[in-house]
């Protein structure tokens, strides 16, 4: 009895059952009370009036409301049933979804508010997840195919070097700066997806930054892989611009943008990292004069794993500037500062604080 009573349905039924035929037996009660008057005599032979209440009622009455009672509980099963289905509906889609099939969706559209308010956010939350697990499954794919470039050229190279009849060392040698390269990458693949997945899971932690002290920070980080590529590195003037932004996350977004402009830039060139601050946002440019990109590939550079041509890098460091970017309000773009083939510029945009934050 105490389990069933756990049941919101039996609970309901036997709130209803009670609601209905507490008022039966209520009007029985009433109506099979009869009260008579009779008359009785006290020691001195005086008359006076008593009266005699008492229940009489009639076998229809007795059997109309025996009769009742399991009508009641009928009717309030009945009852309950309709008001628990909405969440039997919302049990039996969560049973049915599988981690490979997010696909199912309640859909419920009438019912009480609060039900169908339920079932909405219900449907939400598996459209989140449906999201999360199509890129979760995309990133898993993409990575899958990335990674296996690399480890094909390590097992091709030193199938080469053990089937090789008469190996010496100028071919040992080459052998290991084709694997020094695969490794390399592999590495620098690995290090960029840990970095993105750290990113991911990270709540971004708003609080007042300077850019122009961050920005050169990151340039003193770059100042060897600068020099050795002969490129000039040039830092924003002026005094701090400040923003609310979560400083690892935005450095992180910084450095991708001066590591792949120091990459692009051609030997004796500069890149130039400057920090603007409208009334709508805060801006981060970092300038190369390299050789540019195309127009029709300029979004394209915001897509994972994607590089031009020979390009050196892994096509992460992009797409996850921008995915910081995004994540605190502001966006990623790509701009030619010059003639065409005279490099790129990227901006690297944040919301301004507000008038009273300042």
């Amino acid at each position: 009895m105490i389990r069933a009573m756990r049941s919101l349905r039996a609970r309901l039924t036997f709130a209803g059952a009670l609601a209905i035929y507490l008022p039966v037996l209520l009007v029985f009660v009433i109506t099979s009370v009869t009260e008579s008057e009779i008359t009785e005599l006290d020691p001195n032979g005086e008359s006076y009036a008593v009266t005699d209440s008492s229940m009489a009622p009639s076998g229809w009455a007795v059997l109309t409301v025996v009769a009742l009672g399991p009508v009641a509980v009928a009717l309030a099963w009945w009852w309950s049933g309709r008001a628990v289905r909405p969440l039997e509906r919302i049990r039996s889609a969560a049973e049915h979804i599988e981690a490979s099939d997010l696909s199912l969706r309640i859909g419920l559209a009438s019912g009480p508010s609060e039900t169908v308010a339920l079932a909405a956010s219900f449907d939400a939350m598996l459209d989140r997840l449906e999201h999360a697990a199509g890129v979760q499954r995309r990133l898993i794919e993409e990575t899958s195919h990335e990674l296996r470039t690399p480890l094909s050229v390590l097992i091709t190279n030193a199938e080469v070097l053990l089937q090789h009849p008469s190996p010496d060392l100028d071919l040992y040698r080459e052998g290991l700066e084709r694997t020094r390269s695969s490794a390399g990458r592999l590495r620098e693949t690995i290090s960029e997806l840990l970095t993105d997945a750290r990113g991911r899971a990270r709540r971004i932690d708003r609080r007042p930054v300077d850019l122009v002290a961050l920005a050169r920070a990151v340039l003193g980080d770059f100042a060897a892989p600068a020099a050795a590529g002969s490129v000039e590195l040039a830092g924003p003037g002026g005094g701090p611009v400040e923003c609310a932004a979560d400083e690892a996350t935005v450095r992180r977004a910084i450095a991708n943008l001066v590591d792949n402009a120091v990459k692009h830039a051609p030997e004796g060139s500069a890149v130039e990292v400057g920090v603007e601050r409208s009334r709508e946002a805060v801006a981060v440019t970092v300038t190369d004069h390299g050789p540019g990109i195309p127009e029709v590939e300029r979004e394209r550079v915001f897509e994972r794993f994607w590089h031009g041509e020979d390009a050196p890098g892994t096509g992460l460091g992009l797409p996850i500037a921008r995915q910081i970017a995004q994540a605190h309000g502001g966006d990623l773009t790509v701009e030619v500062p010059g003639p065409a083939g005279d490099g790129c510029r990227f901006r690297l945009s944040l919301p301004a604080p507000r008038l009273d934050e300042s």
